[in-house]
């Protein structure tokens, strides 16, 4: 097992072995990702023809190979060229802060610039326009930005799931204490077993002429289960009703084109699915209804509606680091290609819930559609609890999916950085005891 020590030692010698960096000044740019790969001994992408290719993808991660990692629903395993990118970057700073002038390039720290080359570049992947996209903290600023921007007096409603995350709605929580405006959680089937029933537990049986605001997972991160946002959306429309789609489980996971959708905000983060560093995440907000958001958090470009994007990503200093490190996360998706990603997380997830379903004494909490479903599966044995599941898989054979005491059992995250091998193992231990 690594040390703390030895893992220290490990990347400062790898920022030792870039000398090169401090001595062509501050402007120098950061290296290209084949230079990042040879510099920190990374090996290539495999080609797409490889018959070892997801093997060989494996090798990209640093995660230790006699630990097996199923949490990407909670955080994601950052790639090697990540972390090296980050590692670069921090070196670059700490060697070459004389040599910095607060120049527009804004290469020292976040929060000051537009950032329009990783903006353009996440936005592609969601097909928006990089002007309606900014870069926050994490899902649940990003919601808060939408929520405490929104004009609403007191009595107007705002409706969400009873299956929300507290960052997505704890917001509106404490803007109904403060303002209020009348917050009320619909309940929707659990597990969700079809579009159909979530559309008419939402549409059909919540919304009411009070209904100013919707609030909901695109996927729920209790379930698994994705909602079909694109056809409730189209309803809330209709009504004058504000939708806003928290997309935390969403993107990086499942395809995703926010404008088809057509809800008017999307918050996310690019932590979990996407593989990049914590400290990352976005906020959309539909061009047309930008300017109805007012500033919350305000800097220089408080005031900015040319740029709505750049006017919410601009938020005070912040980490540049951690930036480079989102890029580096979007450059490794579209090396690997974001369909091939997409349809390896799902594969591993039917997979995973197609064996499962065999065994009588498993309680399926994913619906039974695997059109809703992708890469979370949760479920539970008979006569077992979550967290007695968690440690049953730790201590038998260092496998970490999550429990905890919103879902009803365990939670597997399969990304691709997991195998068929690794979640028989699992199924191993589940077969055991679900006799």
């Amino acid at each position: 097992m690594t040390t703390r020590r030895e893992m220290m030692k490990t990347v400062a010698l790898s920022a030792l072995a870039l000398p090169m960096l401090s001595q062509t000044g501050w402007a120098a740019p950061l290296s290209s990702m084949n230079e990042l790969r040879k510099e920190f001994d990374i090996p290539p992408v495999p080609d797409a023809d490889d018959p070892d290719f997801w093997s060989r993808i494996r090798d990209q991660f640093m995660l230790r190979k006699d630990e097996v990692f199923f949490n990407t629903g909670t955080m994601g395993a950052m790639p090697r060229v990540v972390v090296a990118r980050m590692t670069e970057h921090l070196h670059v700073a700490a060697s070459n802060l004389a040599e910095w002038d607060y120049v527009a390039d804004g290469d020292m720290m976040s929060g000051y610039f537009p950032y329009e080359g990783i903006r353009t570049k996440a936005a592609k992947l969601m097909n928006v326009d990089m002007s309606e996209l900014s870069l926050t903290e994490n899902v649940t600023m990003a919601m808060s930005f939408v929520c405490m921007g929104l004009q609403l007096s007191k009595g107007d409603e705002v409706i969400t799931s009873d299956q929300e995350h507290p960052g997505g709605k704890s917001s509106w929580q404490a803007r109904e204490k403060r303002d209020g405006i009348i917050y009320r959680e619909m309940k929707i089937s659990k597990p969700a077993h079809s579009p159909q029933q979530v559309f008419a537990d939402i549409v059909v049986n919540s919304f009411t002429k009070k209904t100013k605001v919707l609030v909901l997972s695109h996927v729920i991160s209790g379930s698994g289960a994705i909602l079909p946002v694109k056809e409730i959306c189209a309803e809330a429309r209709k009504r004058g009703i504000f939708t806003v789609i928290d997309g935390a489980q969403a993107f990086g996971m499942i395809p995703l084109d926010i404008h088809d959708i057509g809800c008017d905000a999307y918050v996310g983060c690019f932590h979990k699915w996407v593989l990049a560093p914590s400290g990352n995440g976005f906020l959309f907000i539909r061009k047309d209804r930008a300017p109805e958001i007012s500033t919350t958090i305000a800097s220089s470009q408080w005031d900015n509606h040319v740029d709505e994007g750049f006017r919410f990503t601009q938020r005070g200093t912040g980490s540049l680091t951690l930036l480079h490190g989102l890029e580096a996360a979007l450059d490794f998706t579209n090396e690997i290609g974001q369909d091939k990603i997409l349809a390896r997380i799902k594969f591993l997830g039917k997979y995973l819930r197609d064996e499962l379903r065999k065994l009588p004494k498993v309680k399926m909490y994913s619906p039974s559609d695997e059109n809703m479903c992708a890469g979370i599966t949760v479920y539970n044995v008979d006569g077992w609890t979550g967290p007695k599941l968690q440690e049953l898989m730790w201590n038998r054979d260092k496998l970490r999916p999550r429990s905890s005491s919103d879902i009803h059992g365990l939670r597997h995250s399969t990304h691709i950085y997991n195998s068929i091998a690794e979640i028989d193992r699992c199924l191993k231990i589940i077969r055991e005891i679900a006799v």
